[in-house]
């Protein structure tokens, strides 16, 4: 057969996979056995349950100080005896067979006792878990006292409050008469109820005390249910009921305090949010954490008889918010440091993130809307300033383009018939004197100095004509020289008072805004002449941290101030001239009384705080 390659192949392949297997095999066994074994801890609860909300704490609390705190591989077994069940010793003798043979062989590092039942149990039973220290857990301080504990068996007492917890009850509620203690009929609800008749004992003279023990749990609910007003409730436990049925006392006190119409007390932890008010309780949790603390320090090679028996467990003032609002108990008379639980939330702290998100969408959502309102408004009133500028320039190009050709007439009418003809007749008078030439030198002379003087004026007029379409002065002399001789001009050419005032201006005015300043006056002065009849003007032009300031002013006729009136080809070319160089103008007009305009020009600088007004008056010539 080992002739066939593939009987070889098949050969060679499976020795491969036998060889691996075994040293898979052999890798698993001496992982396992270099795992360290882990540390078992037992915890035995007297109910024959795992229902009961105390051994759920208990259990809760213990795994999570492990979890926590140690770093070692613990396994933690729960055990529910039957410690309530009247089975007595035979029962007894069966739970110990049972856990004897499931724990044989077993290496238990500590056994946890819940409660004084599984304790004595314990203490029965101590070959089950033979050489295991035991921690007991929630066991009451007298009954730790009157058992003889090995002194590997060591725990954290607890004190079961009951004088404390009636006094709180009575205390909150003066007019009681009448109290009614229940328990059930298991021993560990009747040893209860004895310590709770020695207990309540000094209280008897002065009110009613009504024990309903051992009753069966229909009759127990009617009984509650017939309480006189005055009456309050203290709730031990009830473990079995007057039938024998084994019972979780937390689910009892739920079905009472449905039938009671009085308050109920009591002294355990897990009864608060199950029906009563309150009481001054010890904790199944904090009990639990000291067990487990207790457990850590033995398996972490503490002798228990070092450690021994710890110090009483301090108890806390507990109680219901819900109770305390059905029965109207205010806080401020429950003791100071007091633990208030089930705390109804107020509707801002149980709805406050549905509310703020509600809130922040209705504000985005208004923002979103207002936002595009705002839109729509200014998308409108942009249209409308573009429609409205585009007729703006539309009539200031119509206006600009009938005041050039206006401007083309004059030049043209003072060049024809004015330089035409004043050159045509300097002309003529050249030609005479060229076909007659005087016949005297002083006569050559006089006839010469005439045409000089001709020659002059037509020069002097022709530069003036010229300053006019351009100021040259503006660009040599400045802003101030130039307005000064504008004014002395204006005022000898039309017989008017013109008064000039001027600050002190910065050298380096920008030409643009020198020509703006410029034109202004030079158009509010021919408006002067042409409009207002005034007999003078005045002119100032000042500066100062926000810019240059030029005002121009006469007591002329003035205007009524309209949306017309500041609309002429004059007005505009102002406004456009200052809107090009970041001005504004302000016009002030009234009838009889004259019209002021007050133009600001922005500028970079500051002027000097030691500036010297001057005033000038240029004179009627």
């Amino acid at each position: 057969m080992l002739d066939d390659p593939r009987s070889w192949r098949f050969a060679v392949l499976q020795s491969v996979w036998t060889t691996v297997g075994l040293m898979l095999a052999v890798t698993v066994a001496a992982a396992e056995e270099a795992r360290p074994e882990p540390r078992l801890i037992v915890v035995l609860y007297p109910q024959n349950n795992d229902g009961s909300p105390g051994n759920f704490v208990v259990d809760q609390s213990i795994r999570a100080v492990f979890a926590e705190e140690s770093s070692a591989h613990v396994e933690i077994h729960n055990e529910y005896l039957d410690c309530s069940s009247p089975a007595g010793k035979a029962g007894s003798d069966l739970q110990r067979d049972y856990l004897t043979r499931k724990y044989a062989g077993r290496r238990v590092d500590v056994v946890i006792a819940g409660m004084s039942p599984a304790l004595d149990f314990l203490l029965e039973h101590r070959g089950i878990f033979a050489g295991a220290p035991v921690v007991f857990c929630a066991v009451d301080q007298q009954e730790v006292q009157t058992r003889r504990l090995p002194p590997d068996v060591i725990g954290v007492p607890v004190k079961f409050d009951l004088e404390a917890t009636l006094d709180l009850a009575l205390r909150l509620h003066p007019k009681t008469t009448s109290v009614a203690v229940i328990a059930g009929s298991a021993p560990m609800d009747m040893a209860w109820e004895r310590r709770a008749r020695a207990a309540f004992q000094h209280y008897e003279d002065s009110r009613d005390f009504r024990y309903l023990s051992g009753l069966p749990l229909d009759k127990l609910r009617d009984e509650v249910a017939q309480l006189p007003q005055e009456s309050v409730i203290y709730y031990l436990h009830v473990f079995n009921d007057g039938t024998g049925r084994t019972l979780v006392p937390a689910h009892v006190l739920e079905t009472l305090a449905e039938s009671s119409h009085v308050p109920i007390y009591g002294h355990v932890d897990t009864y608060v949010g199950r029906g009563i008010v309150g009481g001054r309780v010890f904790s199944f949790e904090q009990e639990g954490r000291n067990a487990a603390h207790l457990a850590q320090r033995i398996m972490a090679g503490e002798s228990p008889e070092q450690i021994g028996v710890q110090e009483v467990s301090s108890n806390t003032d507990m109680f219901d918010h819900r109770q305390l609002q059905r029965w109207r108990i205010r806080e401020a008379s429950l003791p100071d440091g007091s633990t208030i639980r089930h705390r109804e939330p107020e509707f801002w702290k149980a709805y406050k993130w549905w509310i703020a998100g509600t809130v922040a969408l209705c504000c985005l959502q208004t923002l979103l809307i207002v936002g595009l309102l705002v839109q729509r408004t200014l998308r409108r009133r942009a249209e409308a300033n573009v429609r409205m500028s585009q007729r703006d320039l539309q009539q200031l190009s119509n206006s600009l383009i009938g005041a050039q050709e206006n401007e083309r007439r004059r030049i043209a009418r003072e060049l024809h018939d004015d330089f035409n003809q004043r050159l045509a007749l300097l002309s003529v008078e050249l030609d005479l004197i060229r076909q007659k030439p005087p016949e005297s030198m002083g006569e050559v002379r006089r006839r010469m100095s005439e045409l000089s003087d001709q020659v002059r004026d037509l020069s002097t007029s022709i530069h003036d004509l010229s300053h006019e379409l351009h100021p040259l002065k503006l660009e040599q002399l400045g802003l101030v020289t130039a307005i000064r001789s504008l004014c002395h001009e204006v005022a000898h050419s039309h017989e008017l008072d013109i008064r000039f005032i001027a600050d002190p201006l910065p050298d380096a005015i920008p030409s643009e805004t020198a020509l703006c300043l410029y034109r202004i006056v030079q158009e509010a002065l021919r408006n002067v002449i042409k409009h207002s009849r005034a007999a003078g003007a005045l002119v100032q032009i000042t500066a100062d941290a926000d810019g240059i300031r030029l005002s121009i002013a006469d007591r002329g006729v003035g205007f009524v101030q309209n949306a017309n009136s500041q609309s002429g080809l004059g007005f505009i070319s102002m406004r456009e001239r200052l809107r090009l160089v970041g001005g504004e103008l302000t016009i002030e007009s009234s009838l009889s009384e004259g019209t002021r305009l007050d133009v600001r020009t922005p500028l970079p600088f500051i002027v000097p705080p030691d500036r010297e007004l001057k005033v000038e008056l240029v004179a009627v010539p």
